[in-house]
């Protein structure tokens, strides 16, 4: 009580308040709108120069919002993909991870090298993987130490569009598939730094994404 006088009064007396520390927010690692209408190459917005290079892949599709000016890429399944070079800014180590992105499609994915492979940089993968015949969504995460996923939610190759976020923080790792988050509560470690980002296929050159996809954005805090 005592304390809290003093601070008052020292508050009346100078105007000075003191304020809570302030969380941390996130900042965009990379950034892509796929709202290109031509062209072989998908800018990077956030700033960092990340601009991913495109091979067959569909441009000016229908975005996920459906406004006007909103446009998706479109990747058909055996030789679409995207890719970006290998940036520092992109090594995610011990940071706190958040990738999130829009998909739709309506071709389940199968197992062996016919899953999905959204997003793979080092060691943080989005994937849409098969399981009791639903295409589900699964985050990946791979450390010098050890390698833990996550894979729920409903089944996503119902031709409807989606949003996915796969998370990785100091005790867990998480999905949240149209605003449901699924938890599991595990220590990753620092994440291997990897090469160049893949989108729509796997580093190993298998996994082609076949569907549409949309503002793939990702953030470290």
């Amino acid at each position: 009580m005592r304390l809290r006088y003093w601070l008052a009064m020292l508050v009346a007396a100078t105007g000075v308040v003191f304020a809570s520390p302030a969380v941390a927010s996130a900042a965009v690692a990379g950034q892509w709108n796929m709202d290109e209408r031509s062209g072989t190459t998908a800018f990077d917005s956030s700033g960092n120069g990340q601009n991913g290079t495109l091979t067959n892949v569909t441009l000016g599709l229908p975005g996920s919002s459906g406004a006007a000016g909103d446009y998706a890429f479109g990747f058909n399944g055996h030789s679409s993909k995207m890719i970006v070079p290998t940036s520092a800014a992109l090594a995610a180590g011990n940071a706190i991870v958040t990738v999130t992105m829009r998909i739709s499609t309506s071709v389940e994915p199968r197992t062996g090298d016919f899953d999905y492979d959204l997003w793979s940089k080092g060691g943080y993968q989005v994937e849409l993987f098969p399981k009791n015949g639903k295409g589900q969504a699964r985050c990946k995460f791979n450390s010098s130490a050890s390698n833990h996923h996550i894979q729920a939610g409903p089944d996503l190759a119902d031709g409807k569009w989606h949003t996915i976020v796969c998370r990785k923080d100091a005790n867990s790792i998480s999905v949240t598939v149209d605003g449901t988050t699924f938890t599991q509560a595990v220590t990753v470690g620092a994440l291997k730094t990897g090469k160049q980002a893949f989108i729509g296929v796997g580093s190993n050159g298998v996994d082609y994404y076949n569907g549409q996809l949309d503002d793939l954005t990702v953030e470290f805090n």
